[in-house]
């Protein structure tokens, strides 16, 4: 039997997680540009706009929501982040779907929190970027309770980046973490949010994020 997947935000991490899919899955991908992608249903749809999209009665396994501002200005991150998720929210409010995968920042902890940060700790953004994302995962949290997961990816990295960043998450993991869950039938635990950063070597002067949670949920990182 088919499964639908729905793609907010289809570039370069929708097309890898579409290319790990087998093809028990149909993939729906929306862009806010007019492009037509190989092997998915393509629309175009501006989620910022404020107009509403139509699904039609198309019943979801999962959505995947990749957003990104329109801007790098704070007007750009508040349209692209906390507006756009009203007008998603709006479009999603007649659709079926099993579960809404949500991709989000390790922005969310400030650059002054040091140490290995973990889901559980006080999120103190020091900039607005941080400061409208941890909104995002709370209007999210909100609208989404048990059907949620909110993924915080670290800085994403491939084979032509110069610089690793300290936390890292390659593109390549980066569309497998998707693809776990999307996979994952019966997730047995009860957290909706996980950290999506590789290992990193403590160092208490700097920001190390954890992933513990995302390690004990079952996901292996590639090296």
């Amino acid at each position: 039997m088919s499964k639908n997947i729905l793609i907010i935000g289809f570039g370069d991490i929708g097309r890898r997680v579409k290319s790990k899919l087998d093809d028990k899955y149909v993939v729906y991908a929306i862009n806010r540009n007019p492009k037509k992608e190989d092997g998915v249903k393509s629309f175009y749809w501006d989620w910022t706009s404020g107009n509403n999209f139509n699904f039609k009665g198309i019943m979801f396994d999962s959505i995947i929501l990749i957003p990104k501002p329109s801007n790098i200005n704070e007007d750009g991150y508040r349209i692209g982040f906390i507006k756009a998720l009203a007008n998603i929210n709006n479009s999603l409010l007649n659709v079926e779907f099993h579960k809404l995968i949500a991709i989000s920042s390790t922005r969310v902890y400030g650059s002054e929190q040091h140490g290995m940060l973990n889901e559980n700790i006080e999120l103190l953004p020091s900039d607005f970027r941080g400061s409208i994302i941890k909104d995002y995962e709370k209007l999210l949290t909100k609208t989404y309770q048990k059907k949620l997961i909110i993924l915080r990816f670290a800085g994403l990295y491939d084979e032509t980046t110069k610089t690793k960043p300290f936390n890292g998450l390659h593109r390549k993991n980066a569309a497998k973490v998707i693809n776990f869950f999307v996979k994952n039938e019966n997730r047995d635990i009860d957290e909706h949010i996980f950290n999506c950063c590789e290992d990193v070597v403590l160092d208490d002067s700097k920001k190390c994020i954890s992933n513990t949670r995302i390690k004990e949920a079952g996901f292996l990182f590639e090296i």
